[in-house]
């Protein structure tokens, strides 16, 4: 499952990553003549070959996880003395765990200012690593293709609950919900409910904390949607929906066509040397410059919106 344990080892400095190396601040070898300078360049290449080492538990989101454990398994050959732990649980999971000191990363899709109060936010800091997109999505066999903001609306507050009254074969919708918590499901309702909240009995038909099982429950039940990330999707396990005719894809993320989306964070709290290796990593070319888009993510700036914590969009 992706949101399984998974233990990573970093790269090592020896590999030559020039992000980790900064990280460490580790001092060039000069030749020198005299002794003390001599004894200097022993204790300088002395620190250059000492290899970072030690566990960095990293928790949250899921629609992140799939970019970090590639990013980590790009380390793994050449830190062995590094494993990094990467676990779900959804953005309120990995806000709190950083915040409690449960953990030295903190996945989130969502602000920190959205889940915790002024003064733990205040102690963290935001490393924005790039940009998801999220969309709904239907089982295989729901012969509906494209849905308006408001009719998505009426499903997931249980106002409609049958397909033809939004153009499909007749049948029961099957709503499959993220569970609160979720920064998936923060992003999705704050785009389409608008703040409204689903009536206290409106009943989904299940309510999952990882992408994985959603991706899993949405093949096995006729009639189901729900929404992922664009990192997920996959049209041999399910179809991916228009929304207000815009197709759900990074291009139209980008020029603010397509409206759900979010920013991915990495939380850290006083960052110890092996941790900030790792966040300068995710941060450097080569996985901003690569594996972003390799992963199905957006690099933040190939936007031309943006977003502040109380979602409003503007022109970047």
């Amino acid at each position: 499952m992706s949101d399984s344990l998974s233990r990573r080892s970093f790269i090592s400095l020896a590999g030559g990553t020039a992000v980790a190396l900064a990280g460490l601040g580790l001092v060039g070898c000069g030749g020198s003549s005299n002794s003390d300078t001599s004894s200097d360049s022993s204790a300088s290449s002395d620190s250059s070959a000492k290899a970072l080492s030690g566990t960095v538990n990293c928790s949250g989101a899921t629609s992140f996880q799939p970019l970090v454990e590639a990013a980590a398994k790009k380390f793994e050959d050449e830190n062995p003395d590094v494993t990094i732990a990467i676990t779900g649980g959804g953005s309120g999971q990995g806000l709190s765990d950083v915040r409690d000191g449960k953990a030295q990363i903190g996945r989130s899709d969502v602000f920190a200012e959205e889940k915790l109060d002024a003064f733990d936010v205040a102690a963290l800091n935001d490393n924005t690593v790039c940009v998801v997109g999220m969309g709904p999505i239907v089982n295989s066999n729901v012969d509906v293709d494209d849905l308006t903001t408001d009719q998505l609306k009426g499903i997931f507050t249980g106002q409609i609950t049958d397909w033809s009254e939004v153009g499909g074969t007749a049948g029961k919708i099957q709503v499959i919900e993220r569970k609160a918590g979720s920064g998936t499901r923060a992003t999705f309702e704050a785009a389409v409910l608008g703040g409204e909240s689903a009536p206290a009995d409106f009943a989904p038909v299940a309510e999952e904390d990882s992408s994985g099982i959603v991706v899993e429950k949405i093949q096995q039940t006729e009639g189901a949607i729900s929404y992922l990330a664009f990192s997920y999707f996959d049209d041999t396990k399910f179809k991916a929906l228009k929304v207000d005719g815009v197709e759900a894809k990074a291009e139209n993320v980008c020029n603010g066509s397509f409206k759900i989306w979010a920013y991915e964070h990495m939380y850290t709290k006083d960052a110890d040397e092996v941790t900030q290796a790792f966040i300068d990593y995710m941060m450097s070319d080569e996985v901003q410059g690569n594996m972003v888009e390799e992963q199905g993510f957006i690099p933040a700036n190939d936007m031309k919106v943006k977003k502040d914590a109380s979602g409003t969009i503007t022109n970047a």
